[in-house]
Parts: structure tokens; C-alpha cells; sequence
């Protein structure tokens, strides 16, 4: 896929990335939208603007066309007695990529360079909810299950 870059993404992208994030959960996944598109986008662009340290954000682009996206997000941690340095987690979130681009690896490659954008920030643990048509794209990727890694869900 050497037509396909993987780069940070930039402010101008942002509607593009809010209307791949509506793809996905609306036209893809049945979720029924509180807001329109024009108001979604607006808002993926503020979480963005008001959130560039603690979140960062990669796409695919073909042709200059933004058809991939994936985020991190970085949370800082208190110091240890042995890490009384920064200590910070890290969280890939919001994985996508456009049909037109499915089965190509560009999944990965969006993966891998939040992965490398965790390892520059210094993360010492990188976790991943994953769906289940994800999880082996994880696990190839060094993702495994810890026994002590606990959540709970938000109640029904």
C-alpha cells in the first residue's frame, strides 16, 4: 500500500475524521445520532483543539483523501517510589478505516504509528478495547490479555 500515508493528523482534517467516526457508528454500526453531522463535526474539531496534549491523533490519506483513523490517548500517571518521573498509559482508541481501504494492512500501519507516538511519549503500558473483528489485528501487533487489567462497565 505505498500509495497510502500514515502521518499525524491536522486541524483541516478533523471534519473528514468526525465524518469517518459517523460512518462507523451511524451509517455502519445503527447508532442513532443527538446531533447532526455539521454539529458533530464541529465537535470533533473542538475535542481536538482543546485536548492536543492528552490526545493524538493519525490517518490514512490516499491521494489526498483521509480514509483512516486511529487515536491515542495519553493519561498521566502518579510517580512511584522507582518511576518518580513522569509516568503515563496510553489507550488506542477509535481504530478505523474506510471500506475502499479494508484487508490492505492500513489498519496496522495506522496501529503501529500510534504505537510508535506511545513509545516517543515515554508510555509504559498501552491497552486497547478492542472489537472482536479487531482483536487479531492486536494480538499481531503484541496486544495480550492480563489477568489484572479490570473495568467496569457502565450499568445498564
Amino acid at each position: 500500500m505505498d500509495d497510502v500515508v500514515i502521518r499525524a493528523s491536522r486541524p483541516a482534517d478533523l471534519p473528514t475524521v468526525a465524518d469517518l467516526r459517523w460512518r462507523w457508528s451511524v451509517d455502519e454500526g445503527g447508532a442513532v445520532p443527538s446531533v447532526s453531522a455539521a454539529d458533530f463535526r464541529d465537535a470533533m474539531a473542538a475535542f481536538a483543539a482543546d485536548h492536543p496534549e492528552s490526545h493524538r491523533c493519525v490517518v490514512a490519506e490516499r491521494d489526498g483523501v483521509v480514509l483512516g483513523m486511529g487515536w491515542l490517548a495519553l493519561t498521566d500517571r502518579p510517580p512511584t517510589p522507582d518511576r518518580p518521573g513522569r509516568r503515563v498509559t496510553g489507550d488506542v482508541q477509535t481504530v478505523y478505516v474506510h471500506p475502499d481501504l479494508r484487508g490492505r494492512g492500513v489498519a496496522g500501519r495506522i496501529v503501529t504509528a500510534l504505537l510508535e507516538l506511545a513509545d516517543d511519549a515515554g508510555v509504559e503500558r498501552t491497552s486497547v478495547h478492542s472489537s472482536v473483528d479487531g482483536e487479531t489485528l492486536y494480538r499481531r501487533l503484541g496486544f495480550g490479555d492480563t489477568p489484572l487489567l479490570l473495568q467496569r462497565p457502565p450499568e445498564a
